[in-house]
């Protein structure tokens, strides 16, 4: 694919170290989940570091303010300087390097653009789900593979879950656990946003994205039709809110039309997700997903899918059901969401004692320790060279 051809450098000196994120996007559409997450880890490892952040995009300009929109979402002060370049596939771009310039990857295409370029030790990859899922047999899903078993590239991954699909599961990467680390994101918006009390009945939040097929859209829509032809969800007592992209014009069984959000700030969809009673999340992969994590860090009720070894997340929260992704199991699933939906009581007792971190500074700090150190150890091979 264009985005994993190799990146042109040219020397220039720097006064100050530089940790370059490269990455698709940085804008308004990209910034939630995987993309801010980015962002965060990035700046923090900048400040750590005392380093000036640069963000390297291939697909589209990047927005330098996006940085501080995503730290401010998440009750972050970060004060990093921040260059930017853009750096399309196609092109003679070139991008300006020193000796004291270190590199964060987000995807294996991102990864794999800089294999040939930069010494292994002075990069380190973001990898936030098992990439080669996302590929049918062939080139591109080979050329991932290849790219995640690099055996000297540190890797950085997102949820223990995902660390031990990865090490342990029915394609486990050699080498990985000795070369990687772990982190559980954090989810600070319960923090900063008082959930809203919603007086006109209940809400449901709907994961729509039919153009991620991991997020089974039509398996969801099926198992919420049969639901509300069941009389599940009276539209006397339910808003049915469908969020995320490429959303079709869609009415339901008994003429139920859900309410569509998409292209949302991360400021709005924080402030939407505070008013849900119920979420409805599919993912068919080992990752949790940040969509019931989010939903369950506020109080609602959601129900996700299994996958592999990710069979219960209560660790999280009670208040995360999972189920199969049959139609039985889902239709059993969605009966016990609205009970739970039903009783606050039950709702407000799991969230005062749920697992989930509402601080970046406290999930990230022992995964900044090691990236301090793995970076120190570069810039000392390469003084001693």
């Amino acid at each position: 694919m264009p985005e994993s051809t190799s990146i042109y450098f040219f020397p220039a000196p720097n006064d100050r170290c530089r940790l370059n994120i490269v990455t698709d996007s940085v804008g308004v559409s990209s910034l939630f989940g995987g993309v801010g997450t980015s962002l965060i880890l990035g700046a923090l490892v900048a400040e750590r570091v005392r380093a000036t952040l640069r963000l390297v995009t291939r697909l589209e300009r990047p927005d330098a303010g996006a940085v501080r929109k995503v730290l401010r979402a998440n009750g972050l002060s970060v004060n990093v300087p921040i260059e930017t370049a853009f750096l399309p596939p196609h092109g003679e771009r070139g991008l300006a390097v020193g000796d004291c310039d270190y590199f964060m990857t987000t995807s294996w295409w991102s990864t794999r653009a800089l294999l040939s370029s930069v010494r292994k030790d002075k990069m380190f990859y973001l990898l936030q789900e098992d990439e080669r899922m996302f590929y049918p047999n062939g080139d591109a899903r080979l050329a991932c593979a290849l790219t995640l078993a690099e055996p000297d590239v540190f890797t950085v991954i997102n949820t223990q879950l995902l660390f031990q699909h990865l090490v342990a599961g029915p394609d486990a990467l050699p080498t990985l656990e000795q070369r990687s680390v772990w982190f559980e994101p954090a989810f600070p918006g319960s923090k900063l946003i008082r959930a809203k009390k919603n007086s006109r009945g209940r809400r449901l939040f709907f994961y729509a994205r039919p153009s991620n097929p991991r997020n089974l859209f039509d398996t969801g829509l099926a198992a919420l039709a049969n639901a509300i032809s069941d009389g599940l969800f009276p539209a006397s007592e339910w808003e049915l809110h469908f969020v995320g992209k490429d959303i079709p014009d869609i009415t339901m069984p008994r003429g139920v039309r859900p309410i569509l959000h998409q292209g949302l700030s991360w400021e709005k969809y924080q402030l939407l997700i505070s008013t849900m009673d119920a979420g409805f999340v599919l993912m068919d992969t080992p990752h949790p997903s940040y969509p019931p994590l989010d939903l369950a860090s506020f109080g609602a009720a959601v129900l996700t899918t299994k996958h592999g070894i990710k069979t219960d997340l209560s660790r999280y929260s009670k208040n995360i059901l999972i189920a199969s992704p049959e139609q039985s199991a889902m239709a059993a699933g969605l009966k016990r969401l609205v009970q739970l939906a039903e009783n606050e009581e039950a709702r407000s007792a799991h969230t005062v004692t749920d697992g989930i971190c509402r601080d970046w500074r406290e999930t990230l700090s022992p995964v900044l320790d090691r990236l301090v150190e793995y970076l120190s150890d570069a810039q000392t091979v390469r003084s001693v060279a």
